[in-house]
């Protein structure tokens, strides 16, 4: 079987460059990374990036680094030392893995990668077990924190709800923990839906209560009629928020509420915006550094 070698590119930042950072990341579909705090300063930031050698030619790299040095206002590039080294597939988990420790969100909840056995105070937590494999993070994302931290305060006992763009599918296992009696998980990454399907059989043992449904939302939502939610969860880019949100508004049923999270403190004035203009009522929003959480609802007469 052909093996699967990763580059390791490390480089430093200031510490408050990590959500610049995360943000572009994500925006370029890279979600193997890490942030360490330095011991002898902890003004700043050690970046650590996995990237598939296969997809990474040495183009790709020099327009990578030119990208981050741009977002950080780094001129010339020269000026930021990046570093990368080649991780050998057997050696990958172990790299990666070391990163990574339970994670408490919200009141409630536990994140925990699934190679990490629970200490027992925190048995009295909803655990949410996570195996990301290569592509996905384990939620420790602020705007998935955001997300979280919004559900575990809804009743979602005997309702249906709809997580779009589901990847790792930490979301849809929180739902169906909190009483969800059907997730329908969307994405347009068949990466991303194997994902959701690993995690949620991971906690519950089967499939039971999950639909997954491969392809852009606005194409999934006609196709296969998907309407009648009580709840909808949208942890994703700002850019493609705004494109979906009269499709929302389409298979919310009347009073139904949607999360939206992935959106930074400066796009959420727009999104708002387009949400009054389709009807949907602003409910709250919250921030956790530089990232919003906006949650509306469909009114039962819109006006």
């Amino acid at each position: 079987m052909e093996t699967k070698d990763w580059y390791k590119l490390t480089f430093l930042i200031e510490s408050d460059s990590e959500e610049i950072i995360i943000w572009k990341l994500n925006e370029l579909g890279i979600f193997s990374f890490s942030f360490e705090y330095l011991i002898k300063n902890e003004n700043k930031k050690e970046v650590n990036i996995w990237l598939p050698i296969d997809d990474w030619d040495e183009r790709s790299r020099s327009g990578f680094e030119k990208i981050i040095s741009k977002l950080l206002n780094i001129n010339p590039p020269k000026n930021i030392s990046f570093e990368w080294s080649i991780i050998k597939e057997e050696d990958w988990l172990t790299s990666w893995k070391k990163y990574w420790a339970p994670e408490l969100v919200g009141n409630h909840f536990l994140i925990l990668p699934c190679w990490i056995n629970l200490n027992k105070k925190f048995k009295d937590k909803e655990i949410i077990k996570i195996d990301p494999g290569a592509a996905f993070g384990t939620g420790s994302h602020p705007s998935t924190y955001l997300c979280l931290e919004k559900m575990e305060n809804i009743l979602f006992s005997d309702k249906k709800v709809l997580d779009i763009g589901s990847g790792s599918g930490i979301l849809s296992v929180a739902a169906r923990l909190l009483g969800a009696k059907e997730v329908c998980a969307v994405d347009n990454d068949y990466l991303a839906i194997n994902s959701t399907k690993s995690n949620f059989q991971l906690n519950f043992g089967n499939l039971n209560k999950l639909n997954t449904y491969l392809g852009s939302f606005n194409e999934v939502i006609v196709k296969n009629q998907l309407e009648q939610f009580d709840f909808v969860l949208c942890n994703i880019l700002a850019e493609v928020i705004k494109g979906i949100i009269p499709n929302i508004y389409k298979c919310l049923r009347n009073n139904g509420e949607v999360i939206f999270s992935g959106i930074l403190n400066s796009q959420k004035d727009e999104i708002i915006k387009i949400l009054i203009q389709y009807d949907l009522k602003l409910l709250d929003v919250s921030t956790r550094k530089d990232w919003a959480c906006i949650s509306a609802q469909k009114a039962s007469n819109p006006t």
